[in-house]
């Protein structure tokens, strides 16, 4: 069901409907389970049986297999189950006694039959029915919700309840027949009036909520149903415990702007209730319907008051006059509630279609005036249909158009050097990108600017500025603010201006888990024109894009006017409509997945196709940092980075003619047996077996998930290139593992990638998270592999609970930590190390010390961590990232401060590259022992050069064959100075 309460509606219902099943009072029903069509329920105790409720699997046509369903005038939606024979009503109770013991069909399942209704709990003996598939509908408890009818099979049939708050199983779903043997259907009833829903104004729950909410939280988890009411997760609610006693006052509401006058509906289905007896105030308050609720539409209001987790439908009728404005709602007044919930909001406007229709155009005009000029929205409407569905679309796409501003009533365009300063107004100033080098400098330029509605001349600083003239702005550094200000008679608007030499990108829009129309503006600083673009985007993520999180991804996708593809080229990187927007949210310095990247850009070696057709594949995303503004809030440093696809690996391409596949793209979400390549998460066995079998039709297989050609253009897939070399990792032997695995991985791009892995002690990238591709599957299916979401490094994990923790230290064994701390070794990694293949270890620390002369040099990595601190700092975007982020919970309530955090990461790095040196790859403490005693006074220099030059090492560790000076010996000096001889240093 559409979950009005969380996002605007934009297609119109012709009549708002509330629906249920048609039982009649007086007639007879069987009541038949989808399991066992040809059965029917009835009474145990009329089949010799002790189960109160019995499934005859043959049906029977005594009167004991009939029933009467009744509403219940005190609780709409709530029906009563009757026998027709007995007069004994179903009623849950909880108890779940076996009497003889399953399979003798004489079981109690939390059911029994009652001669009246259960004295305690009313709700008990009421039931709700939710239509499922065909005519099938769950039968819920209304006391229990989470409880609904069971039919436990053969040989007990044993009619009860289980607790499953999902969709019902086939034993779980029930058909009714009436006795003259037609099938009961849900049945709609009309409410008059055309469904306006989309004029809500709907938020979320962590970007840009509209609702004005005083006590009320945002609940994950939980459906309650009552006919055709319903509270399901997500939701707002209010409660304690009840023996805190009631709740305070509280509200949540939303006011309207620019309604058509006429006759109106508000709906709602709400949960007000006590759930336990308590004492306040020197009386007893008891567990039921609460007082003191109010669903409220302007001055107009009705009480709420409900059974516990029983939601009920509740409606107010109200007329609006010609000032438009609707506040609307829920609230508490002197409650006895300690719980109270609100969900599946609806608007429902009685009117004829023509006057909608004129409604709905004067509230575009009036929504989207000082958003567009009225030249420009008459154009729009002149290509827009004029049906409520149309304008609606229209309005709600103009709504997410940027605001102008509030110099705006001043002058149009106001630009400098043809830049335009983007107000922020969560920072109550207007923000300006210009480059780097003028900072720390006087900054000369062109102001430009038409002003408008009698304002006069542009003022900095008070200094008048004609149009078309030049300023100095003095002294340019970070968060230094030059006040802008115009005058008209005795009115004058003033606002501050600062500059920063990042990009500035703004998104207007709602944005959620699937892509939504929107608006997108990169200013950069070395670019005059900042295009308004049409764009769609969505949250992306894993846990960064977990419930309550704030600073979110987005994925963005250019568009044109049409909504068609388009390519834009940004900071010099590739032109391409993905991008993706980078929050780094857990990673305290912001920049750990930028820098390591850029460090993999520079160092891998080129994957295995390099030579073929003049390719250049990119193995890392590339990116630039930018400060985000989301619908006119600050929303701090961002990376706007290249997606990791098809063209940035430069696949041989997908033949749409000939539909011929040949590279293909995976990546891999989640750990998994074959994400590990051959272990269960948290588990050391490796019990040497295949992963589950790959389906064709499926877009993932075992935590990988398909990425090019995507599955809506090639169907079926082809997963067997990666399904062949997970498998063969998996349950090849170690004889066949050294001698082919070659042939299935791009091992110089694997011990890369390993090293990588080590020197920045990954704790989220050994398997999951990383990118499997293969250039042409037809010629060559070796797989290789690419870089992603390096966040979770060097001292950071992937949750913000363990900031700088004690186990992630640097000196410690990359394979021990990994398998200690997160989930287990990489197989891949653990077999290529154990059988050695293809001399694996020798070639990762012939290949480590070759990097650590330049990439891999501490001085060289920590120098790019200070590269981009150095620039945050000059732009002042550090200022306002500690300002809007630290104490928030995305950072575990800590405070970001970008000088503590280089500290941590040169302490960090510089501890690991020397374990790594003296621990894990000592090309000098390792080679050449020709004493035998590890005392390490002397070296055979000819196994260590010929080491460096990765030559066959016959000869090695002899005394004799080291005896260069005739004395046997060389010292430490002399074997470093060569090994710089041989390096060119």
């Amino acid at each position: 069901m559409k979950k009005i309460l969380l996002t605007s509606v934009l297609l119109i219902c012709t009549l708002g409907a509330m629906a249920k099943p048609q039982f009649q009072v007086g007639k007879r029903y069987k009541i038949i389970c989808e399991q066992y069509p040809y059965g029917c329920t009835s009474i145990g105790s009329a089949h010799g049986k002790q189960t109160p409720v019995y499934y005859l699997e043959n049906g029977g046509t005594t009167d004991d297999c009939y029933w009467y369903i009744y509403e219940s005038t005190d609780q709409p939606g709530c029906y009563y189950i009757q026998n027709a024979d007995t007069e004994e009503y179903v009623t849950f109770t909880g108890e779940g006694d076996r009497v003889n013991g399953e399979g003798n069909g004489n079981d109690i399942r939390y059911v029994r039959m009652t001669t009246g209704v259960d004295e305690d709990d009313a709700l008990k003996s009421m039931w709700t029915f939710v239509l499922y598939s065909g005519d099938y509908f769950a039968i819920r408890n209304a006391s229990v919700p989470a409880h609904l009818w069971d039919l436990r099979v053969s040989p007990s049939f044993v009619v009860g309840t289980y607790n499953n708050t999902n969709d019902p199983n086939q034993n779980q779903r029930f058909i009714f027949y009436d006795e003259d043997g037609y099938v009961v259907e849900e049945v709609t009833e009309t409410v008059s009036g055309f469904d306006v829903s989309s004029w809500l104004v709907a938020g979320t729950d962590t970007e840009s909520s509209k609702w004005t909410n005083n006590g009320w939280q945002w609940h994950e988890g939980g459906a309650y149903y009552n006919g055709e009411a319903f509270v399901v997760s997500p939701f707002y609610e209010n409660w304690h415990p009840s023996n805190w006693g009631p709740l305070g006052d509280c509200s949540l509401s939303q006011t309207l702007y620019n309604l058509p006058a006429g006759d109106y509906t508000l709906r709602a289905d709400m949960i007000a209730v006590l759930q336990g007896n308590v004492r306040y105030n020197g009386q007893w308050l008891y567990a039921g319907p609460a007082s003191g609720v109010y669903l409220f539409a302007n001055n107009n209001s009705v009480a709420a008051s409900t059974y516990n987790e029983t939601p009920v439908r509740y409606t107010i009728d109200f007329t609006l006059g010609t000032d438009g404005t609707l506040n609307f709602g829920a609230r508490t007044q002197s409650t006895t509630a300690n719980w109270i919930a609100i969900d599946n909001v609806a608007l429902f406007y009685h009117t004829t279609e023509s006057e909608l229709i004129t409604g709905e155009l004067a509230k575009l005009r009036a929504d989207v005036a000082g958003l567009i000029t009225n030249d420009e929205l008459e154009e729009q409407l002149v290509f827009t249909d004029e049906t409520y569905e149309a304008l609606e679309e229209l309005r709600h796409n103009l709504l997410n158009r940027p605001t102008l501003g509030p110099l705006a009533e001043c002058a149009d365009s106001i630009t400098i050097k043809g830049r335009t300063p983007i107000y922020v107004e969560s920072l109550g100033y207007y923000l300006c990108s210009i480059s780097e080098k003028h900072f720390g400098t006087n900054f000369t330029d062109t102001i430009a600017y038409r002003s408008k509605n009698g304002y006069g001349t542009m003022y900095i600083n008070g200094t008048a500025v004609a149009n078309g003239s030049t300023y100095t702005f003095s002294n340019v550094e970070a968060q230094k603010t030059y006040n802008i200000s115009f005058s008209r008679g005795s009115t004058t608007v003033s606002y501050p201006l600062t500059f920063t030499s990042l990009p500035i990108v703004r998104i207007n829009g709602e944005f959620n888990n699937t892509y939504s129309r929107g608006y997108i503006t990169v200013c950069q600083p070395n670019k005059k024109k900042a295009e308004l673009l049409n764009m769609k985007a969505k949250w992306r993520g894993g846990i960064t894009n977990s419930n309550g999180k704030h600073k979110r991804n987005y994925h963005v996708k250019f568009l044109d006017d049409m909504g068609n593809k388009l390519e834009k080229k940004y900071f010099d990187l590739r032109k391409d409509n993905s991008w993706i927007l980078e929050s780094c949210q857990v990673d305290m310095s912001r920049i750990r997945n930028r820098v390591l990247t850029d460090l993999w850009n520079d160092y891998r070696t080129d994957p295995y196709y390099i030579d073929q057709d003049s390719i250049s594949p990119l193995t890392g995303t590339r990116g630039e940092f930018v400060e985000l503004i989301l619908n006119d809030e600050y929303r701090g440093i961002y990376c706007m980075t290249e997606a990791m696809d098809r063209k940035q690996m430069d696949l041989k391409k997908y033949d749409e003619i000939t539909e011929d596949t040949y590279g293909m793209l995976w990546k891999s979400k989640d750990w998994s047996y074959g994400v590990f390549m051959g272990h269960n998460s948290d588990n050391t066995y490796y019990p040497g077996t295949s992963p589950s079998y790959y389906d064709n039709g499926s877009e993932s297989w075992e935590n990988y998930n398909l990425k090019y050609p995507e599955i809506d253009d090639i169907y079926p897939t082809d997963w067997s290139p990666l399904y062949n070399a997970v498998n063969f990792v998996c349950t090849a032997s170690d004889e066949d593992f050294r001698a082919h695995i070659g042939e299935y991985f791009d091992l110089p791009v694997v011990i890369d990638y390993y090293i990588l892995m080590e020197t920045i002690l990954s704790t989220d990238n050994h398997g999951k998270n990383m990118y499997f591709f293969t250039y042409d599957k037809q010629v060559d299916p070796k797989i290789t592999i690419g870089v992603w979401d390096m966040d979770a490094t060097c001292g950071q994990r992937w949750s913000d609970s363990y900031y700088h923790a004690d186990f992630l230290g640097p000196e410690q064994d990359y394979a021990e930590f990994i398998t200690n701390y997160e989930h287990g070794d990489y197989n891949l990694f653990r077999r290529l190390r154990n059988t050695d293949a293809e001399n694996f270890n020798a070639r990762v620390e012939q290949r480590y010390h070759q990097l650590r002369q330049d990439n891999l040099a501490t001085d060289s990595i920590l120098q790019r961590f200070q590269n981009y601190f150095t620039h945050f700092r000059i732009a002042g975007a550090d200022q306002r990232e500690y300002v809007r982020w630290s104490g928030d919970s995305d950072v575990s309530y800590k405070s970001l401060n970008f000088e503590d955090e280089y500290d941590y990461i040169e302490d960090w790095f510089t501890r690991r590259m020397n374990y790594l040196d003296t621990v894990r790859f000592p090309l000098l403490y390792t080679l050449g022992d020709v004493n035998g005693d590890g005392s390490k006074n002397s070296f055979d220099i000819r196994a260590i050069v010929n080491y460096i030059l990765g030559k066959p090492q016959e000869g090695a560790f002899n005394e004799q064959a080291a005896d260069i000076n005739s004395d046997g010996h060389i010292t430490i000096a002399d074997v470093t100075a060569l090994v710089n001889d041989v390096f060119g240093l």
